[in-house]
């Protein structure tokens, strides 16, 4: 499914370029199209001279940046790169810095996108780094070639600099802005490594990076830590941290990273583009708190996103006062049961409400959480025929085990029960339609992922027999 309703509302490329058009004013362009006997237009987005093609002419074309793509190097997604940029701008108009912006770009590549893209759109001066000598190379000619040094000034560091071997010690900065290497291992960069089905569909577009570009020790999640542990060093020089996160799972790990730095915010945003989501992570230490920024993405697509609440009919429960007591008291025993915290927010006791606040995840992997128990009993109960004395201390390790593994499968935060940390949100409701009672969960933000809100929906409708009987 196309995301470019999702887009950004200022970028450019909301609507998809017309590649006709192109293929008329760019010979380059033309020599990577075809026109079907239908008379559309036709292209290989699997071909790499192709998608080179492509972003050399959109830069060109909207931009007037002529920019050289090395054959070996990263082919920059234009609507992406726009889309990181405009977010930028949202969050430096939010904490009031508009004119005379400066920058930094954490590993710029050979092409120089994000610090050309920003001098010409909106005159930031900027600051980019690379370790790769031939990236550098190429990322001061493009400098040179489109007149921009008096704007844009690359660096070489070494692999293992971030920020601080980079910024001039007495010069504050605006933003910084990274669009790091997505992978651990080459492994990882076969489509279907991660798959959580075989039929999976094959990804439209070519792979067009090299492997230094893309593969790191311990992928974007390692990588990203050590940004933020560099940050913890020059708290408020640089007054925006951002970079791009490519893999959703990662940001659950980097999330519990930002607060044991105590920063003061950070703020997670979606960019929707083509079929591809990425995803940006933003955290400051000053006096501004992030999460109150807005997010003109989601404020243009509000329509989209309005979704009703999850709805369960109780069958066979009558709709009487004394019943929905009872029910309502059931399933606040489940929740209770799940380590959740219940705040009544009912304004009629015949409709309760409740806000429900999950501090870790533990209605999924039920099957699995059953096996883990089993084995226990049976490893404790072994442990305590050869040993008696030793039990407790056996058990107890096994649990702190158990516990250990589970957090690690589901890579969610269990360090603190306190709502400040709360991993999920959502209202529990219970409402009478035509004389039924129905159950009743929805998110207190449309904004926010419901992928959690369904599972525990399924959770529900798997223990509601047993818990109304």
């Amino acid at each position: 499914m196309s995301m470019n309703k999702f887009m950004h509302p200022r970028n450019i490329y909301k609507n998809p370029p017309n590649f006709k058009q192109l293929a008329v004013e760019f010979p380059e362009f033309k020599r990577h199209v075809r026109i079907d006997i239908t008379g559309k237009v036709q292209f290989d987005f699997k071909d790499p001279e192709a998608l080179r093609a492509l972003s050399h002419t959109l830069l060109l074309k909207d931009f007037h940046l002529d920019v050289c793509i090395p054959v070996n190097k990263l082919v920059p997604t234009i609507p992406l790169r726009l889309n990181y940029i405009l977010w930028i701008e949202d969050l430096l108009d939010f904490i009031g810095r508009i004119d005379h912006v400066e920058g930094i770009d954490i590993g710029t590549g050979a092409s120089c996108v994000y610090p050309l893209i920003a001098a010409q759109k909106n005159q930031w001066s900027m600051l980019a780094t690379e370790a790769d000598t031939g990236s550098f190379e190429q990322a001061k000619q493009n400098i040179v070639s489109n007149g921009f040094q008096h704007l844009v000034k690359v660096v070489q560091v070494s692999k293992d600099i971030f920020l601080a071997g980079a910024v001039d010690a007495d010069k504050v900065y605006d933003f910084c802005m990274c669009n790091p290497p997505f992978f651990a291992s080459t492994q990882e960069l076969h489509p279907f490594f991660k798959a959580r089905t075989q039929n999976r569909p094959h990804p439209k577009n070519a792979f067009v990076a090299s492997v230094h570009e893309t593969v790191a020790k311990g992928g974007e999640v390692d990588f990203i830590q050590k940004m933020i542990a560099e940050s913890t060093q020059l708290k408020t020089q640089i007054k925006l941290y951002t970079t791009m996160v490519g893999q959703k799972s990662s940001l659950p790990a980097l999330k519990k990273c930002l607060r044991e730095a105590k920063v003061h915010s950070f703020k997670v945003a979606e960019f929707c583009q083509g079929n591809t989501t990425r995803w940006g992570l933003a955290w400051t230490y000053l006096n501004h708190d992030l999460r109150k920024a807005s997010e003109e993405a989601k404020i243009a697509t509000k329509s989209y996103k309005q979704r009703g609440p999850l709805l369960y009919d109780l069958e066979g429960e009558q709709n009487t006062p004394e019943n929905i007591v009872k029910i309502t008291s059931m399933f606040l025993q489940l929740f209770k049961s799940l380590q959740m915290s219940c705040e009544d927010v009912s304004r009629n006791k015949l409709h309760p409400r409740y806000f429900v606040t999950a501090s870790s995840n533990t209605w999924s992997h039920q099957r699995r959480k059953l096996r883990a128990k089993l084995r226990q009993g049976q490893l404790a109960e072994s442990k305590t025929i050869d040993d008696p004395a030793d039990s407790s201390v056996a058990k107890r390790s096994l649990d702190d085990l158990l516990c250990e593994s589970t957090c690690k499968k589901l890579r969610l935060s269990t360090d603190s029960e306190s709502s400040d940390h709360a991993l999920y949100k959502f209202m529990f409701a219970i409402n009478c339609l035509n004389k039924k009672l129905i159950l009743e969960l929805n998110t207190l933000d449309n904004n926010v992922d419901r992928e959690p809100l369904h599972q525990i929906m399924q959770y529900i409708k798997n223990n509601c027999r047993n818990l109304v009987n």
